[in-house]
């Protein structure tokens, strides 16, 4: 097995050669079902839990470990107004906004990825603590970024699709101009769903969340 770490378009893979035994969790999850995870997932989990405390944004995916440099300020600063303009619609029906929780990602057991931003409901069902169930999530959001945007635009929708994820928002900050992708209808294959607003127009959520979305405002 190997780690491997995302550095804008370079993928480097890490031997995780000679690691120290770890104890595992004594309580596992439900989705790990009642045997819990085997040797060999526990030992992954217990790596990717240990980059987590370190600092490190680390997901699991096709059972590897794979660790990206943390957002810059510009990324940031787009989660932040996107935020806000869902602010009101949040706090109107008691949801929840994470931006370190994972959304498990089937078929395999451990993987997961950690979206830039994921609406749920208070209520939403957890594989385990460390990840939800994407079909009790609302909406998932992704923003690109140098190394990652065929990743956002074209591999992440149909893995979101996969979990159950009702709705995923791209925002490209990459495009030219710079746009939004809204993904709708997930299914087995992918979303059956597409929309792009045109440039200078609002880009309206569905409900539950009814709300247009002020693109000039999250880009400016």
């Amino acid at each position: 097995m190997a780690m491997t770490e995302v550095r804008k378009k370079r993928i480097i893979h890490i031997p995780v050669a000679a690691r120290v035994a770890r104890k595992p969790p004594k309580v596992w999850g439900p989705g790990w079902g009642p045997d819990g995870p085997t040797p060999e997932q526990a030992d992954t989990e217990q790596l990717w839990i240990d980059l987590r405390l370190r600092g490190r944004r680390a997901e699991i995916v096709d059972g590897r470990i794979i660790v990206s440099p943390w957002a810059k300020r510009r990324h940031s600063r787009i989660v932040d107004r996107l935020y806000l303009q869902l602010h009101d619609v949040r706090v109107a029906n008691g949801w929840e906004c994470h931006q370190n929780w994972a959304v498990h990602i089937p078929p395999l057991r451990g993987d997961k990825r950690i979206p830039d931003l994921l609406v749920t409901t208070a209520t939403c069902p957890e594989f385990d603590e460390n990840q939800g169930y994407g079909y009790g999530a609302l909406l998932a959001v992704e923003v690109t970024s140098e190394g990652s945007r065929h990743e956002d635009l074209s591999i992440k929708p149909k893995e979101y699709a996969r979990a159950g994820v009702p709705l995923l928002l791209v925002l490209d900050d990459l495009a030219a101009p710079r746009t939004a992708v809204l993904f709708q209808d997930p299914g087995e294959h992918g979303y059956q769903k597409r929309i792009s607003p045109l440039p200078g127009e609002a880009l309206l959520l569905p409900d539950p969340f009814g709300v247009k979305i002020d693109l000039d405002a999250i880009f400016s």
